[in-house]
């Protein structure tokens, strides 16, 4: 009896084994598609066999442990990878995007419109006194400066967008690490007992990698099963089943401490969907809004301080500055100008007339005005002019206005100083940077204080002198320092369409050099991806070969069991 009675026990672990293989191998099956999942496996071990007189008999087959295929090294290169490509991913977008907004084949470019300027200066010196000319050069100025406004603006909103992703994306990170502290619960309530909470455990690193996807980040498991994820610097972003939350802040990335405290993590960001966005916003965008600027910056002042040596076809009866000092009691290298850094010890002359138009008495070599920038406030300077016979000088709103009297009118020669170009007054453009180009209202109509001639000794002005317009226009031609450190293009001693050519031909070497990571980047994803496939993704060839294996063991247990009776009746039927 004792030995059917074994058999009975053999054959029905044998059952229960495999009927449980078949249930694993159906698990396997229905989840051949869901993402993250990994191929399940029993592990089989004989039971401890028992001693039956002088043999050692076994007793059937247990279930040891159900595996899950993985290999975590190649895991964790795949969620290295993923997270580096999902930084060049987000760059392409937005590279893209640049070199759109640049695009020389629009109507707007502002490599067209900077040459168009400048035939339009040449124009003006082909006749001086041409009305046609003067509006043509004024429209196509007011164009440039709108298509420098166009760039900078259509930047910006780049820039806009990408704080828009930002916290969209930190949000998303935020639930993602909600439901890794929720699973860290569940998979120590689960486990409690024994075992491995396999499915919870393969949910909670499909939600790991999401997060990857978004930031760099690094984790633990504790013995328990508990899984620490933590975010730049080393900074707790799950710990058991607690998360903390990001957020944004003036742009920066903040990581809620478990108090009050606040984490800065934004410079430790540096792959992911998040560190794309902060590399092209901090690094590539601000690179070449600085160079853009260095660009206007640099023309507006070129051309400024030439424009503002010359006279135009009618003078002033009152004039006010185009730049405002902060302080107007300070010297004026220490001002707050947008210019102040040009401004120079010397001189310029200001030239007053009657009504008929002659040189009033005491000024026939003009009224030298001097100028010392360590020295020189507004006030002063505002002083000084007042001091001239027929004029007066006044600082409202920290901007100098200069008015002459009743019947008189003034003109301006000879600054050696550059306070006229610092301050705005007798000047082409308005504003110092990409975003504020214009064109100053006294030169929108394209009238006659265009400064297309110069004052002689004398104070004498000729109708057809172009000689500040031939030097305005061979500016096209004059290598200028532009740049700034800062920029993608740097320093550079060029013209200012050089400098702009340089930049485009530099936003097209970046977006190569980023679509090349980009595909690397997916090259290995993919390598990667098939390479974990392998080893953890569901085969329905193999499963199916599994099934066959358990259903043919089990019902060879079945069999076994029918022995057994068979053989226990027979003995039954002994008398």
């Amino acid at each position: 009896m004792s030995g059917i009675g074994s058999i009975f026990n053999t054959a029905g672990s044998a059952l229960s084994v495999h009927k449980y293989g078949i249930e694993v191998t159906a698990n396997n099956i229905s989840n051949v598609d869901t993402p993250g999942y990994r191929r399940q496996s029993p592990v089989l071990q004989p039971v401890d066999p028992e001693r039956v007189q002088n043999l050692i008999m076994g007793r059937g087959v247990e279930i040891d442990a159900v595996t899950s295929a993985s290999d975590r090294f190649v895991e964790n290169r795949l969620q290295q990878q993923r997270t580096s490509f999902s930084f060049y991913q987000e760059q392409n977008t937005y590279i893209k995007d640049i070199e759109q907004i640049f695009s020389p084949n629009s109507d707007s470019d502002v490599s067209s419109l900077l040459s168009t300027f400048w035939n339009s200066w040449q124009d003006v010196a082909n006749n001086p006194s041409g009305t046609a000319e003067r509006m043509v050069l004024s429209d196509n100025s007011a164009l440039l400066g709108e298509g420098f406004n166009r760039l900078d603006s259509e930047m910006q909103s780049l820039v806009d967008g990408i704080d828009g992703s930002l916290g969209m994306g930190l949000q998303e990170v935020n639930l993602l690490a909600d439901d890794v502290a929720d699973l860290n619960q569940q998979i120590l309530d689960a486990e409690i007992a024994g075992g491995t909470a396999h499915a919870l455990r393969d949910v909670r690193d499909t939600k790991v990698d999401a997060i990857a996807e978004y930031m760099n980040i690094s984790s633990f498991e504790a013995e328990n099963g508990s899984l620490t994820l933590m975010a730049a610097g080393g900074i707790d972003l799950v710990r058991g089943n607690s998360s903390f939350d990001l957020s944004v802040d003036s742009g920066r990335v903040m990581l809620q401490g478990s108090g009050e405290q606040q984490w800065n993590i934004t410079s430790g960001v540096e792959s992911g969907k998040i560190g794309g966005w902060l590399d092209m916003r901090d690094n590539v965008i601000d690179g070449y809004q600085t160079d853009l600027d260095a660009v206007a910056h640099e023309l507006i002042w070129q051309v400024n301080s030439q424009h503002s040596q010359g006279a135009g076809l009618e003078n002033f009866d009152a004039v006010s500055g185009n730049y405002a000092v902060e302080d107007q009691t300070a010297t004026l290298g220490a001002s707050g100008l947008s210019y102040q850094d040009k401004v120079d010890v010397g001189e310029f002359k200001l030239w007053v007339y009657d009504g008929a138009g002659e040189v009033i008495s005491g000024g026939e070599s003009g009224f030298s005005i001097n100028i010392d920038p360590d020295a020189t406030t507004l006030d002063s300077l505002a002083a000084d002019l007042s001091g001239v016979d027929n004029i007066t000088a006044a600082v409202v709103e920290n901007v100098l206005q200069i008015t002459a009297d009743d019947g008189s009118t003034f003109a301006f020669s000879d600054d050696t100083s550059n306070v006229l170009a610092a301050l705005g007054i007798n000047t082409f453009f308005t504003g110092d940077s990409a975003a504020d180009m214009g064109i100053n209202e006294l030169v929108q109509s394209g009238g006659g204080f265009i400064a297309a001639g110069l004052i002689d000794g004398t104070g004498g002005q000729a109708s057809g002198d172009n000689a500040n317009a031939m030097a305005i226009a061979d500016l096209q031609f004059t290598s200028m320092p532009i740049g700034d450190e800062n920029g993608i293009v740097g320093m550079l001693d060029t013209t200012a369409e050089n400098y702009y050519h340089t930049m485009l031909g530099s936003i097209g070497a970046t977006s190569s050099g980023i679509a090349m990571n980009m595909e690397t980047g997916d090259q290995m994803v993919r390598q990667l991806t098939d390479m974990r496939d392998s080893i953890s993704a569901v085969s329905l060839d193999e499963e199916m070969i599994n099934l066959m294996a358990y259903q043919s063991a089990y019902t060879a247990a079945s069999k076994l069991v029918t022995t057994a009776d068979e053989m226990l009746d027979t003995l039954l039927s002994m008398k």
